[in-house]
């Protein structure tokens, strides 16, 4: 009977192990596929969110007659340790509820900076700590919550980030300067009451209002530059030593900035870093929600600041650029490789420059 029986049909070794290869080969090519797919979605997600916070610049200026600023503003020198423009929009892109658990007429901050008793008021922490779905982009998978900013507490940060201006004014300039938010910039957001529609001279479809960043890592590294991971470059921003802020003959006068004035390979000698890059939504501060233009979009130098302001970039994960949401409310993607200049005519209000976006 054994010499009449079917033989049973199996696959080889061999056979096994060239449709494996061919498998993995067929992964290999959709991966790139499925990962564009995914970007492409992650983009769109980002561009309606700035679209939302677009809309909302518009409705709050509608009810208020001006834009939001970044509050407060002292008689003679403003001061970072108020709200954000994000947190007064929250009424504007269905969070009000959330809006109403903190007064913005109570002080964001308590005690006095820079003491130990100086911290987050404890009657907004919950708020603070609270992560607002459309103020983070899908494209960044950096955690978003943070220790780390001044004062303590639990911050939930942002990707979204408000046009300060240019960057380019350092001490001694006469013109409204591009990154000392303690005065009116050359940008649309600054430390004391907003800014009216009608100062938009160079027109709102070409002045931007908000862009994107990447969110720093929640933690402070003391390191040279050489050492840092190309993350690290990316996401943390060189806290620059030995400066003061330029005040003038008069004392402090709009206009003037760090001192001496940060440049753009300042950051090569830095030793100290930190990471709270997009770190708070809720705090009116430069570093945690605001860029200029000082740097293109995802530029390869690295971000660096003294005194809380300088050289804030726009970046994103999103390959060849950046998105950015304009005064009119529409939303464009603006790529890596812009003319500096024209990157910089787009954040200014009144500059009169006449430019082309790409």
């Amino acid at each position: 009977m054994n010499r009449w029986r079917i033989p049973r049909a199996a696959f080889t070794l061999i056979e096994l192990l060239v449709v494996i290869a061919i498998i993995a080969i067929l992964i290999g090519l959709l991966l790139p596929a499925v990962q564009k797919v995914r970007q492409a979605a992650a983009r769109m997600s980002s561009q309606n969110n700035l679209k939302q916070l677009g809309l909302a610049l518009h409705s709050y200026e509608s009810a208020n007659s001006r834009l939001p600023g970044m509050l407060p503003a002292g008689a003679s020198n403003a001061n970072s340790f108020g709200y954000s423009v994000h947190a007064q929009l929250l009424p504007y892109i269905e969070q009000e509820n959330l809006s109403k658990t903190f007064d913005l007429l109570q002080p964001l901050f308590v005690g006095t900076f820079p003491t130990p008793s100086f911290m987050l008021n404890p009657a907004v922490a919950p708020a603070a700590g609270t992560v607002v779905k459309t103020f983070l982009c899908p494209g960044d998978g950096q955690q978003p919550l943070f220790t780390i900013n001044s004062g303590g507490g639990t911050h939930a940060g942002t990707n979204y980030v408000v046009n300060l201006g240019s960057g380019r004014a350092g001490p001694g300039a006469t013109a409204a300067n591009g990154y000392d938010t303690r005065f009116p910039t050359d940008g649309m957001f600054h430390y004391g009451p907003g800014l009216k529609f009608g100062d938009i001279v160079d027109g709102t479809s070409n002045t931007m209002f908000m862009s994107q960043c990447l969110l720093g890592m929640n933690v402070n590294l003391t390191k040279p530059f050489s050492e840092l991971s190309r993350e690290e470059m990316r996401r943390q921003t060189a806290s620059l030593a030995g400066r003061g802020l330029y005040t003038g003959s008069g004392g402090a006068n709009p206009g003037y900035g760090a001192s001496p004035p940060i440049g753009p390979s300042d950051y090569q000698t830095a030793t100290s870093w930190r990471g709270n890059r997009g770190g708070s939504w809720i705090w009116g501060n430069a570093t945690a929600n605001g860029f200029c233009a000082a740097l293109p979009p995802n530029s390869p130098q690295s971000d660096s600041t003294a005194h809380g302001m300088g050289f804030l970039s726009a970046r994103s994960n999103f390959s060849g650029g950046v998105n950015v949401c304009f005064g009119d409310g529409s939303v464009r993607f603006i790529r890596d490789s812009i003319n500096l200049n024209a990157w910089r005519a787009m954040a200014t209000r009144a500059g009169g420059e006449v430019f082309n976006d790409n």
